[in-house]
């Protein structure tokens, strides 16, 4: 084994539960395998993951597909990891395929919540079911825009710091060095490992991949209705307000640096 290449494999971590315990494992075997076939682009599988996702909303609403469902729902996450996986390997990361990627996120998921939705008002005959469908899926919609307009805040900040001190530029610019695979004794790994199966009482949104495949197994698909909306809704007043605080530090650095700035201005005048 070529540990310089798997190291070059192993290049991200996953902190949420199902990801990190299954998904990244499972990852790291098929990119062994496929992660030097030229073929098989970014984008690629981006794209299978979306087809492999909208083919898992299509078996839920077909009786007695369930195990269907739950391996095509599984194999959509998998290839939702290796694109990203497969782009940090090669070093060919592009805007198009971030954008691509959380556009995917973003459409295929509501087309399997609200399939699942559908199936759970059949079973039950409680339209209710899409009420709370529809109520999860805006509450996580709004915690991943609050997440990704947190971002180009920042993003903005780091511009000004560039505009105030062009020595900056170069570090900003610099090639991206992507971080070594972690090293664990035996000891921290049962650790990290203790950690993970407690995260995902977090209920974050990677690991609702498990939580739908286990309501499809159990064929609880009402169960895991409220269980969306109960859990997403809170979080998303949460992160409401903790992206606030955040936000208010972010005004209050380029506060900061304004005045730095006029402040050197005016020295050098």
């Amino acid at each position: 084994m070529d540990r310089e290449r798997l190291d070059r494999i192993r290049n991200f971590q996953s902190k949420d539960a199902y990801p990190a315990l299954v998904i990244r494992p499972l990852t790291i075997l098929v990119m062994l395998v496929i992660a030097d076939w030229k073929f098989l682009t970014p984008n690629r599988l981006t794209t299978l993951a979306n087809l492999f996702k909208v083919a898992s909303a299509w078996f839920i609403l077909q009786p007695g597909q369930e195990l269907w469902a739950i391996v095509m729902l599984n194999l959509g996450i998998l290839f939702d990891h290796l694109d990203g996986t497969v782009a940090r390997y090669r070093r060919t990361f592009t805007k198009l395929g971030s954008f691509y990627d959380k556009v995917s996120d973003i459409l295929t998921w509501p087309i399997i919540v609200l399939a699942a939705a559908w199936q759970a008002y059949r079973d039950t005959g409680d339209a209710f079911m899409i009420v709370l469908a529809s109520a999860s899926l805006l509450a996580l919609t709004i915690r991943g825009y609050m997440k990704w307009l947190y971002q180009a805040e920042t993003e903005r900040l780091r511009w000004f710091e560039a505009k105030a001190d062009p020595s900056i530029i170069a570090k900003k610019t610099a090639p991206i060095v992507i971080a070594p695979p972690p090293r664990r004794t035996p000891k921290e790994w049962a650790k990290w490992f203790g950690m993970r199966l407690l995260w995902i009482f977090t209920f974050e949104e990677m690991d609702l991949w498990f939580w739908l495949s286990l309501a499809i197994a159990t064929h609880h698909l009402d169960w895991a209705m409220w269980f969306l909306a109960i859990t997403q809704i809170p979080l998303a007043l949460t992160v409401a307000v903790t992206r606030h605080i955040w936000m208010m530090k972010v005004d209050e650095d380029l506060q900061a640096l304004e005045a730095a700035t006029s402040e050197r201005a005016a020295h050098q005048r």
